[in-house]
């Protein structure tokens, strides 16, 4: 052999193993399922494009050498599961396949696919993952599921019983409503059990049939064998009557339906005894009654109708037509007329297809006159009346001498008037009366009974919203109690006066008045009496008296009742500032949104000033809370006034029945305890009341009492606190705080009883202290300045310019070293008066500081309006600089917004280093805080600027 055929030989060796790769690599990917092995690193060796495309998976990044932990991370970038469970997925996988044995589980991809997956450790080490997709496996076996459960829903909730049993007569199924039916026991009466068992324990717990026991087994049995579909008509325990019918299936097997049949067996019978008694009234009637199809033919008659037409039973009989009954009735000499049969049955023909049910008149030959009704029923067909009206006839005329006598004075009265005889018929009426309902004169005549009068009244509009029908017999109910007046409101918006008198011989006369105006003006004279006359909104009286009858209906019947009681804020900042016509026109618009947002059973009343209150039933207290809401929100949106966009807002207190009382009175004192916890969290806010704001309020009443002799007892003091530039740390001045020690109460927070001075007013006299004895204190302070808080209410006091400058001459501190503090809220309050105050100080030479900015409205329009001298940024926000992105924003932004301005910017409650340096790197230019010293009596100020201006000098 040559060295060329050797050459040849080891190539055919090398491309052997690399062919069986190839081969190898090419079935696997042609597999349905897709494949990847790793070795003992968890790194790829084989892979398919199976694999790759049911993952979607790029065959870039899995590959030959890819690691298992990529192999996830790419297949969560694709979305086939949270990144953010990469760690924990791949630990738990790595750890199950180093324990040696081969596991299952399932994956859902973010294209919605189900996938199987297999892992196996693979015996010369490393491991591999065969993979399919059991979607639509999945897909089917969900479908299962659901049609199982729908079928065992469906037979869990029928209305009728239901077993089922299979060709051997063992049961298959039974649903609960069978066994229930029955009083059965589950326990034995279910699948697989023999019929002849089911039977024996149906009899055992106390039901039979209309057969002896054994009876009723062998016959059963017989239906079975015989397998026709039967219904049987069995007794249950309780004496109920059950029906069962048997359905026989292709199978061999039969299902039976039991239902309950015993209201319908009760029904038949009851309507079999009604149908008798209708009977027995048919043939006592006075009148002739007869009833028709649609075709005209006779269904039903009584006596008297055959009577007074000399029919008998065989030519009455049903099915014969109208036509032949007349012909009939003619032939046999009850009444002769110029009209043949034909005219009249077409006139009964126009009248029942006009709906006319007037009455017609038909002579008999024996002189009687029988009225004659035609009435069509709304199904098809019409009935017939038939009255003998003879004697009401000669009533009628010899009535008509009289009445032609008073025809002249009754119809020159100025009142209505009608004479009702004892079957309530018109007598006599005048032409007031007619004129008075706008009635037909064709109509309202001599012998016409009131009930037809009020049906053409009805028909005509006169009456609303009811019918001639009800009218009457509303009317007859009335008359059965004696003489009376009643009022009549007409559609027009009329009201008639009826005043019914008994004649001594039977009937009634009736006088009918106009009293429209009369009521008018007393309605108007109540509806003032129990209504505010600004919104029409019920006052405080009608208030309590439908609180009185919600409570009577709680107690009673149930349920619950919530009070809310409102109260506007900032309301006499609007009637202050726009006077009171402005004031007005908010509370009509305050009234307007209270009623559109209200049910239509709760009842809104104005009490008084700005104060409104709301009764509302409903499941409590959550409709209270969520109208509420509602309303505080809607009052919050900003009003037009005066060409002024006005804010008011609105507090509530709410209070709910049974809860917290079932007295009036208890109940709105509940209401405004809330109501002031509401106004207490700052206004524009609703709370519910709990029952320790009673104590609250007591405490609060006996805090109050204190409060008031505090200045005169000598009870207040002031500390000061140091504020410190950060460029330089140079003392600039301290800050006055106010503090009360009582006597027995110790030290009371300013949180706890300033906002109590500014509700009572107090706080003007105690500010005024604070101010003087702010300056006398500073005064000796070489250039050092003193802060000092104004509140809100301050402003809306006479004389607070006045006060500052006599303050500052009497203590002989310079303007420039007294800065006063004020918050967002006075502005808020009345913005243009508060800033012409501030200008007038301004003037002074007092510096103005923006106290809490970044809480509360934060408007910036304050800025603009006012060139303030310092922002003061408050503690909230510096106390959670390493908590809330948020406050270290809102500290950015204010130094940002203070430098841009040119306005000196404090930090308030700096009390560490690294707040310290925070504060200095957003570029605030002041701090204040315990970090250079907490609040000191002003006998301690001498030794506090010492250490501080040491600390300089060290710094």
């Amino acid at each position: 052999m040559t060295s060329t055929d050797d050459n040849e030989l080891g190539a055919r060796r090398e491309e052997g193993p690399q062919a069986l790769v190839g081969l190898s690599q090419l079935a696997l990917d042609h597999m349905e399922q897709g494949v990847c092995v790793y070795d003992a690193d968890n790194r790829i060796v084989l892979v398919n494009q199976r694999y790759l495309s049911l993952f979607n998976m790029s065959a870039e990044t899995v590959r030959i050498g890819t690691s298992y932990r990529d192999v996830l991370a790419h297949s969560a970038s694709l979305g086939n599961f949270p990144a953010s469970e990469l760690d924990a997925l791949y630990t738990r996988r790595v750890k199950q396949i180093a324990a040696g044995q081969p596991f299952r589980t399932e994956q859902t991809l973010a294209s919605g696919l189900v996938m199987s997956l297999e892992l196996k450790p693979l015996p010369g080490g490393g491991w591999m993952t065969i993979c399919d997709d059991v979607s639509r496996l999945a897909r089917l076996e969900a479908e299962l599921r659901l049609q199982t459960e729908r079928s065992q829903h469906a037979l869990a909730n029928m209305s009728y019983g239901l077993i089922m049993y299979d060709a051997d007569s063992r049961i298959v199924v039974c649903n609960e409503r069978f066994l229930n039916l029955y009083d059965l026991d589950p326990n034995i009466v279910k699948p697989g059990v023999a019929h002849s068992t089911a039977i024996d324990h149906w009899l055992s717990r106390g039901n039979k049939a209309d057969m002896s026991g054994d009876k009723f087994r062998d016959s059963r049995m017989d239906d079975v064998r015989a397998r026709s579909p039967k219904a049987v008509l069995v007794t249950r325990y309780d004496g109920g009557k059950v029906q069962a019918v048997s359905r026989f299936m292709p199978d061999g097997g039969w299902v039976t339906v039991h239902e309950d049949v015993t209201e319908r067996l009760q029904y038949e019978e009851t309507l079999k005894q009604q149908n008798m008694m209708l009977d027995a009234a048919l043939e006592n009637m006075a009148h002739g009654l007869a009833f028709y199809d649609s075709d005209m033919r006779l269904r039903v008659c009584n006596n008297t109708y055959r009577q007074i037409y000399r029919l008998s039973p065989e030519q009455t009989r049903p099915g014969t037509h109208l036509s032949e009954l007349i012909e009939r009735s003619m032939r046999n000499g009850a009444f002769a007329t110029e009209y043949s049969p034909q005219e009249i049955l077409e006139t009964a023909r126009e009248r029942l297809a006009h709906r006319d049910s007037s009455p017609m008149r038909r002579r008999m030959v024996n002189d009687t006159v029988i009225s004659v009704r035609y009435c069509a029923l709304a199904e098809g067909g019409f009935v017939a009346t038939y009255e003998d009206i003879t004697e009401r006839e000669h009533a009628v005329e010899e009535l008509s001498e009289q009445y032609r006598r008073f025809d002249a004075a009754l119809n020159n009265m100025s009142q209505g008037l009608c004479m009702l005889d004892s079957s309530l018929r018109v007598i006599v009426c005048n032409r007031r009366y007619i004129e008075m309902y706008g009635l037909s004169t064709d109509i309202v005549k001599p012998g016409v009974s009131m009930r037809e009068i009020m049906e053409h009244s009805c028909e005509i509009g006169i009456h609303s919203n009811t019918t001639g029908a009800k009218l009457y017999a509303d009317y007859v109910e009335r008359l059965r109690e004696g003489e009376h007046t009643l009022h009549r409101h007409l559609s027009d918006g009329r009201i008639i006066k009826l005043n019914h008198k008994r004649m001594e011989h039977g009937g009634w006369v009736v006088t009918y008045e106009d009293v429209t105006e009369r009521h008018k003006a007393q309605a108007r004279v109540a509806h003032m009496a129990r209504h505010d006359s600004l919104t029409d909104l019920p006052n405080r009286t009608l208030f309590h008296e439908k609180m009185g009858d919600g409570l009577n209906q709680v107690a009673t019947a149930g349920g619950a009742m919530a009070v809310l009681c409102f109260d506007l804020d900032n309301f006499k900042t609007v009637n202050d500032r726009f006077g009171h016509a402005a004031g007005d026109r908010l509370l009509r618009w305050v009234a307007t949104r209270l009623k559109e947002n209200v049910g239509e059973h709760d009842t809104v009343a104005r009490l008084g000033g700005d104060e409104f209150a709301i009764l509302q039933r409903g499941p409590q207290p959550q409709s209270a809370e969520k109208l509420a809401s509602r309303l505080v929100d809607i009052i919050a949106q900003p009003l037009q006034l005066e060409s002024q966009s006005v804010h008011v807002g609105v507090s509530v207190g709410i209070a709910v029945a049974p809860d917290h009382g079932l007295d009036a009175d208890e109940l709105m004192k509940c209401a405004d305890l809330a109501l002031y916890q509401a106004k207490a969290k700052g206004r524009g806010a609703y709370q519910l009341f709990e029952p320790e704001m009673e104590e609250e309020a007591r405490r609060r009443h006996a805090l109050e009492h204190d409060l008031r002799g505090a200045l005169e007892a000598n009870e207040f003091h002031l500390v000061f606190q140091p504020q410190v530039r950060l460029d330089t740390t140079e003392l600039t001045g301290f800050e006055a705080l106010l503090r009360w020690k009582h006597p027995a109460r110790g030290l009371v927070s300013p949180a706890e009883f300033i906002p109590l001075a500014e509700e009572n007013g107090l706080i003007v006299p105690i500010g005024e202290w604070v101010l003087r004895t702010a300056c006398a204190t500073a005064a000796p302070w070489a250039d050092l300045t003193v802060a000092v808080n104004l509140s809100p209410v301050q402003f809306r006091s006479r004389g607070l310019v006045t006060m500052v400058t006599s303050a500052l001459a009497e203590a002989g501190l310079p303007p420039r070293r007294l800065e006063l503090e004020v918050t967002e809220t006075a502005l808020l309050d009345d913005s243009e008066a508060t800033i012409e105050i501030l200008h007038q100080l301004r003037a002074l030479g007092v510096r103005v500081s923006l106290d809490d900015f970044g809480v509360g409205y934060s408007s910036l329009s304050y800025l603009r309006k006012f060139p303030f001298d310092r922002i003061k940024i408050d503690r909230s926000f510096v106390g959670t600089l390493g908590e809330s992105p948020e406050s270290v924003a809102i500290v950015r932004t204010i130094a940002s917004l203070g430098s841009v301005l040119g306005v000196e910017t404090t930090a308030e409650g700096v009390e560490t280093i690294e707040q310290l340096d925070f504060v200095r790197a957003c570029g605030c230019t002041a701090v204040q805080g315990y970090y250079f010293g907490r609040p000191c009596p002003a006998a301690e100020v001498g030794r506090a600027i010492e250490t501080l201006n040491a600390v300089r000098r060290v710094a």
